[in-house]
Parts: structure tokens; sequence; C-alpha cells
């Protein structure tokens, strides 16, 4: 009985901060590790892992269209003033990426990312009244024809939207590009419950989906590759600050 009482007050503990509008966890401020540009980083960021040792980082990225694509590899060491390429993914980066991008929950196999896609196509400006009546007295003959040809482009130009969801949550969106696991999302170490993810306006956000609070980190934008550590302290990620252009950032992460 004891022990059912100890449980309940645990939960409540758990519960009573989501009720009350609380975040799930205290995040610190982003801090910069380091600045790299096109001529230290080439191609696109498409992976991001934590080291085998403190402060140590891998970075994948990949240039050019196929066949001719080329995929490069990067690590990174706190202190360091720029990226050092090596030549192939280190084992450790492949077995963190493993877990990091996988579609079920670590904690939880049976919760899966849902994956939805739509097709998105262009609006096609409307007329006013005024303007068809102004149409109509000067030739609106032609106008009717641009309007075909646009509502052709429309159907041509269409986007399709590729879609990642975890209980009704946006996680990911890819607008007409491959979708690539974990590019825009990363789960914490089981125990926490939670991911971190690209939320819809590009900020670092985080989702206990264990009791279903959602909270965005202050100072963040366009965000690529949350990547929590494995002891679930911290998460990086890449931050597209110009053309060819990032800056990796940390935040410390603790249950609040």
């Amino acid at each position: 009985m004891k022990r059912a009482v100890a449980l309940t007050v645990a939960l409540a503990g758990l519960i009573a901060p989501v009720l009350a509008g609380a975040p799930s966890f205290h995040v610190t401020p982003p801090a910069v590790i380091i600045d790299v540009d096109g001529h230290t980083l080439k191609g696109d960021p498409v992976q991001l892992a934590w080291g085998n040792t403190e402060g140590r980082f891998y970075v994948q990225t990949v240039q050019g269209y196929q066949p001719k694509v080329v995929f490069r590899h990067y690590t990174i060491t706190l202190g360091d003033k720029a990226p050092v390429g090596v030549k192939t993914e280190p084992a450790w980066a492949s077995t963190y990426w493993s877990w990091k991008s996988t579609r079920n929950a670590p904690a939880d196999p049976n919760l899966l990312i849902d994956v939805r896609s739509r097709v998105d196509a262009n609006r096609i400006p409307i007329m006013s009244l005024a303007d068809k009546a102004a149409a109509m007295s000067s030739g609106g003959g032609q106008l009717a024809l641009q309007g075909a040809e646009a509502a052709g482009n429309d159907r041509q130009n269409a986007v399709k939207v590729r879609m990642l969801l975890l209980k009704g949550t946006t996680i990911g969106q890819f607008y007409n590009a491959p979708l690539l696991p974990g590019l825009t999302f990363g789960w914490s170490p089981k125990a926490l419950h939670a991911v971190a993810y690209v939320d819809t306006h590009g900020r670092l956000a985080i989702f206990d989906y264990l009791l279903g609070a959602k909270q965005v980190v202050d100072g963040t934008r366009n965000v690529l590759l949350p990547a929590w550590s494995p002891d679930g302290t911290k998460i990086v990620f890449l931050q597209k600050t110009g053309d060819k252009r990032y800056t990796l950032e940390q935040v410390n992460v603790t249950r609040g």
C-alpha cells in the first residue's frame, strides 16, 4: 500500500508541472562550439554524432548529384579552430547515429515516427471584380490565356512535402527533397523519454513524448541535426548562419 502511495505521489510530481504549463527541461542559452564555412566544411551536412570521448564530434557532408555524389567526413574537437577531414566515418559515429535517427523511440520500440506526404500547389492570384471588368474592356481574352498558362505551371511546380510526426507533433518537413532520418530530430537517451527536433519555424525544440510537453529553445533558428549526448545532459546542433556557413552550438539540459 505504501509503495502504491509513493508511486502516485511520484507520478503527480511529474504530471503537475505539465498541467501547470511548466517545461519538462531546463535548457541553457546556446553556446557556440565552432564557426565553420564552406572552405573548411565542404558540402551539405547530413550527419552529426557525439564522439567516444568528451568534446569530440563527427560531421558528414554530401556534395554533388547522382551519379557523382561525394561524401566527406570530418571530426571536430572542442577547442579546434576548424574541422579535421578524415577518410571514413568512425565506428563510434555509426553506432551513435543508429540510435539517434531510428524510426522507433529507443525507450519504446512500439512508438514509431509517422511518415506522411502531401502536395502543395502554388496559389494563382485571384482578380478583383474591378480588375476583371477592366480586363474585359481591354482584351480580356489574352489575360484568360495567361491564366490558363499559370494554372498549367502551377500543376507542374507543385511541391511535394514529406512530414515526420510523433504523436501528432511535426518533427520534420522535407520539401521536394529526400527524407533523411535524423536530419531534423535526435532521440534522447531512454531514461528521458524525449526527442530534440526542428520545429516548423526552424527552431530547436524538445518534445517530452511521455508527458506530452513541448518547449522551444530561445535564440535558435535555421537548425539542423539536433543530437542529444549519450548521458542526456547536452544537445548539440548545427545552425545555418549564411551561405555555406554554420555554427556548431550546444545547450545544457536538465530535467525540470
